[in-house]
């Protein structure tokens, strides 16, 4: 078996993260072929990165259980080389099970201290997407070379400046995403990505969008309201505000 990286894989990985780039869900005969070529790899390519593949296939197919079980078994196979773990995080990042990928972060801070500068981006990012401003600013100020030009940065700064004023904690924050993300899994829907930003008025919004059409999401904002509210004392909707959204409507904002 070589360890070179053949033509067919870089096509298959290109064609993997266009699926990732569309936000949407696979439909099911795309995910079988998906798989039809990453097998046609098998022996061609190192373990390692025929398990990569079956993860990342898993994560579009939001196949939480196989996609653990591929990419664990990938670093098994590779334990020095970051490249499984950092293909890892970026699934655990795309179903938004962030505290998994700070569980990840920290375990490769002791088995990778070289690259620490973009593992702490990572966790600043992650605990940031899971609307722990306190945790992601901590993490922040372990980045000696910040680029300026990340947008990142002056969000989480803003934000944990926000929750720091209203009294709210990582723990509740954190939890209150939770219980959005739970209603997600509770009701099959097919997560794509998270909006977080702070808006004029000084609260952060946070905006899960689904690969649902705009006219179902007003329901599921509903019952998103009665489980914060049944769920919580104080939701603190006057700092950090949650909202289902349409995909449609992120990739109406998002630059083609």
């Amino acid at each position: 078996m070589t360890g070179q990286q053949s033509p067919k894989a870089t096509e298959l990985i290109n064609e993997i993260n266009t699926y990732f780039s569309k936000y949407r869900k696979p439909s099911d005969w795309q995910i079988k072929l998906l798989k039809k070529k990453a097998d046609n790899l098998k022996g061609k390519i190192t373990d390692s990165l025929y398990y990569g593949l079956h993860g990342n296939i898993a994560a579009l197919e939001d196949d939480i259980p196989a996609l653990r079980q591929h990419f664990q078994r990938a670093i098994k196979l590779s334990p020095t080389s970051s490249q499984s773990q950092l293909q890892y995080l970026a699934a655990l990042k795309n179903r938004g099970l962030c505290s998994e990928e700070l569980v990840l972060c920290k375990a490769m801070l002791e088995q990778f201290p070289d690259h620490s500068e973009e593992i702490f981006l990572w966790m600043a990012e992650s605990a940031f997407m899971s609307c722990r401003m306190h945790e992601a600013h901590q993490f922040l100020a372990q980045i000696k070379n910040k680029d300026e030009s990340n947008s990142l940065f002056p969000h989480i700064i803003e934000s944990q400046f926000i929750f720091k004023a209203a009294g709210l904690s990582d723990e509740l924050a954190s939890h209150l995403h939770s219980l959005a993300y739970a209603l997600v899994q509770k009701f099959g829907l097919y997560f794509s990505s998270t909006g977080l930003s702070v808006t004029p008025r000084g609260y952060v919004h946070c905006q899960l969008y689904l690969d649902l059409p705009i006219e179902e999401i007003y329901d599921l904002n509903y019952q998103l309201a009665l489980e914060l509210v049944n769920n919580t004392e104080n939701t603190y909707s006057d700092t950090l505000l949650f909202e289902f959204n349409s995909i449609a409507v992120f990739e109406e904002r998002t630059p083609s």
